[in-house]
């Protein structure tokens, strides 16, 4: 069976993590685990995403863009997702229950993502990697390892709400 790789940028730019990916010993890497597409949403790092090497074109398919309505079908089917530390794409990542690697994209922000993804790390629902060290995360990557995300609480606002004002819902 041929397993995917999806890559979320989010809506910015990270030229960093683009040009990893596409790079040949990622590529390599990604064929030796079994990977037979690799899906690039790029945003705003298109050029670095049309600088990558041609080279394995026959041995792993290639497809990127830069934005979509959804990113959720290329989620769905996605053995794998790399994606930056926004909180919005690792909630409904995590809430599909799909194994995830958060990349900061330490130019953009303050360490709130770092912070978040560090967080989400330590109780075991995804794995936290910098750039530098990402290509040694995916080898020694273990997806058993990692717990599945708690679904949402649905009456928990519901509580809140009745148990400050009294209010039966």
């Amino acid at each position: 069976m041929s397993r995917i790789i999806f890559v979320t940028v989010g809506s910015t730019g990270f030229d960093q993590i683009i040009s990893l990916v596409t790079s040949t010993p990622f590529l390599q890497l990604l064929i030796s685990q079994g990977f037979a597409k690799l899906v690039v949403q790029y945003g705003k790092s298109r050029n670095s995403f049309i600088k990558m090497q041609n080279n394995f074109i026959n041995e792993i398919e290639i497809i990127g863009y830069d934005y979509k309505p959804s990113l959720r079908e290329d989620m769905k089917i996605a053995d794998l997702i790399i994606s930056h530390a926004g909180s919005g794409s690792i909630l409904e990542i995590l809430r599909l229950y799909k194994p995830l690697i958060v990349v900061a994209n330490e130019n953009l922000m303050d360490n709130h993502q770092i912070e978040l993804a560090i967080e989400l790390q330590s109780k075991g629902y995804l794995v936290y990697s910098s750039i530098s060290n990402l290509l040694e995360t995916l080898k020694s990557f273990n997806y058993k390892n990692l717990i599945p995300f708690p679904q949402p609480n649905d009456t928990l606002f519901a509580n809140i709400l009745n148990e400050e004002m009294n209010v039966d819902i």
